[in-house]
């Protein structure tokens, strides 16, 4: 009992600190994340323990890149675009996004000056329902010269600071501005409301992959992701935890000094064996109606924790409900049994070892 109640409390404690880490991590959630969730799509972080399979998702988000991504990486999201998925780019330092902009036949422009506000491109908005004419981008540099058939969103004739462009089935919109969807850039109406038209080109509850500051595939994880998620996520070392602390409860249950119990039941008593020793006993003090209550007080417990009757009810109540609750009453074996455990002034020794023969004999057959 000592090793449960210590399990028990192990398994609170570690309960409460995933709950704690849990908590934390949702707090932690960037602005963009929560928009996202709010707008009811289904998001995911991508992350180097939950590196993706792409093609699970309907959107890639990259926000902010830190890191290039791989040639790998690169075929691998032109495929998913190709394929009808959505790949949207927004910001981060030139050499994140150059090689990303390169594959699609796209060049970038430092500027020697910090771009703080861009307008719309053309009179005719790409986003009808909800055109936006100005957002605050704090570009640094630009996209240029635009090598291939594009629309620029925002930017001028020459140069985009947002474009779009199609590829196969896909669509790509790529934006040189890190700050747009930031929570201080999220702020001004304009960069909201242009997240807001970036997502309705999604179908409804569509699955984003979202991936800040690095995007992660599984080339760049080790051999076993498995591994990664279970003992470098707070639910993978609480599950570790609680595994082991149910291992130990489980290896020293009825262990004390000694070599372990067998839990074999080879040698245990017959329940027969205690009822022909109590007849034994209650026959030197000439008691029958003493042993004929305690096997039918018995019996009937038993039958009410089996198929959950109340065994204080009537003997004609009593055989109602056990036969709607589907109790074995083949031949009226049960009822005989029943019947035959109501008081007697009469009953004899032979009698009582029969009905105790009949009540095992129906323990084992229903299988009590």
């Amino acid at each position: 009992m000592r090793i449960l109640r210590t399990s028990i409390f192990f398994i609170i404690v570690f309960t409460m600190t995933f709950s704690q880490l849990s908590c934390t991590s949702i707090t932690q959630k960037s602005m963009l994340y929560r928009i996202l969730g709010k707008l009811k799509y289904r998001i995911t972080e991508i992350s180097a323990e939950l590196s993706p399979h792409i093609q699970r998702y309907d959107a890639i988000f990259l926000q902010d890149l830190k890191h290039p991504p791989t040639e790998t990486e690169i075929q691998d999201m032109q495929k998913f675009v190709r394929k009808g998925g959505t790949l949207i780019v927004s910001g981060g330092n030139v050499q994140a996004i150059e090689r990303l902009a390169e594959s699609y036949g796209l060049q970038l422009k430092n500027l020697p000056n910090r771009l703080e506000y861009t307008q719309r491109n053309s009179e005719q908005p790409f986003f009808p329902l909800h055109p936006v004419k100005r957002i605050y981008a704090r570009a640094y540099y630009i996209i240029d010269p635009l090598e291939r058939d594009t629309a620029v969103l925002y930017g001028t004739n020459d140069s985009a600071v947002v474009l779009t462009l199609r590829d196969g089935e896909g669509r790509i919109f790529i934006t040189t501005s890190s700050y747009l969807f930031t929570k201080n850039g999220l702020r001004f109406d304009g960069n909201a409301t242009l997240l807001y038209n970036l997502m309705s080109t999604l179908p409804r509850k569509a699955h984003i992959g979202l991936a800040e500051g690095k995007y992660y595939t599984r080339g760049l994880n080790s051999p076993d992701s498995f591994t990664n998620f279970v003992f470098k996520t707070p639910v993978g070392l609480t599950a570790v935890y609680i595994c082991l602390i149910l291992f130990v409860f489980l290896t020293l249950r009825g262990r004390r000094f000694g070599t372990p119990l067998d839990v074999r039941e080879d040698n245990r008593r017959l329940s027969s064996e205690y009822v022909h020793a109590m007849t034994a006993l209650y026959q030197k003090g000439n008691t029958r109606m003493e042993i004929l209550r305690h096997l039918r007080e018995n019996f009937l417990i038993d039958l009410g924790t089996r198929w959950r009757v109340n065994p204080n009810l009537d003997t004609p109540t009593l055989l109602d409900e056990l036969s709607q609750r589907g109790a074995d009453d083949e031949y009226g074996i049960l009822t005989k049994i029943i019947n035959d455990l109501e008081t007697s002034d009469t009953i004899s020794e032979s009698q009582l070892l029969d009905i105790a023969k009949r009540i095992q004999a129906y323990r084992d057959t229903s299988k009590f």
